[in-house]
């Protein structure tokens, strides 16, 4: 499966690392970042295509393509990617932003996927919501998945605000236990543990 991913942030990574992890072949991958570093890192790292900009030579012969860049940042990929699309699924993990949305920029396009993994993704151990549209047949859910699984697990919704409650859960739930953790080491430290005794 080829993917291509647009942005070259953490979960961007994340994702590359866990692909090539799980039997992805580099040169089935590629990345478009418009900052020169972080493309330079992305490229020496894991060995990816990169591209400075959305183009031809990025998408066509992606199966996915993963928007993987600050909702803010959403509208402007899309416009960028509108006229590139003919049947790949794309793979939208960008809080926030609704699939009615990206598809009216997108010019109407419906292969569309929304998913929302919460920040254990970046230690390959996340869970991810996802939601498409009815224009993603039965191998486009799958190849969507598939990207997501590279990262931890998913779980399907049949409609888009169920993915609220899923990131509520997934998303915040990680925060709860650190509280906890920090509550308890605290509390340890307070009965005259030292701070390295108070972590164990």
């Amino acid at each position: 499966m080829n993917i291509t991913i647009i942005g070259g942030g953490n979960i961007a990574r994340a994702l590359l690392g866990g692909l090539i992890a799980r039997g992805n072949g580099s040169d089935a991958l590629a990345v478009v970042e418009i900052d020169a570093e972080a493309r330079a890192t992305v490229a020496a790292r894991f060995g990816v295509a990169t591209f400075s900009a959305i183009e031809p030579a990025a998408v066509v012969n992606a199966d996915v393509i993963v928007i993987a860049v600050k909702p803010q940042n959403v509208r402007i990929v899309a416009r960028e990617l509108a006229t590139l699309l003919k049947r790949q699924v794309v793979l939208s993990i960008a809080a926030g932003i609704r699939l009615s949305d990206l598809s009216r920029w997108l010019l109407g396009y419906r292969r569309l996927v929304r998913a929302m993994p919460n920040t254990a993704a970046l230690i390959g151990a996340g869970i991810a919501g996802l939601y498409a549209l009815s224009g993603v047949d039965s191998e486009g859910r799958s190849r969507a998945a598939a990207v997501l699984e590279a990262v931890g697990s998913t779980l399907w919704c049949e409609r888009e605000d169920e993915l609220d409650a899923v990131t509520a859960v997934s998303g915040s739930g990680p925060a709860y236990v650190f509280y906890f953790l920090e509550a308890l080491e605290q509390a340890a430290r307070e009965l005259g543990f030292t701070p390295a005794e108070a972590r164990r």
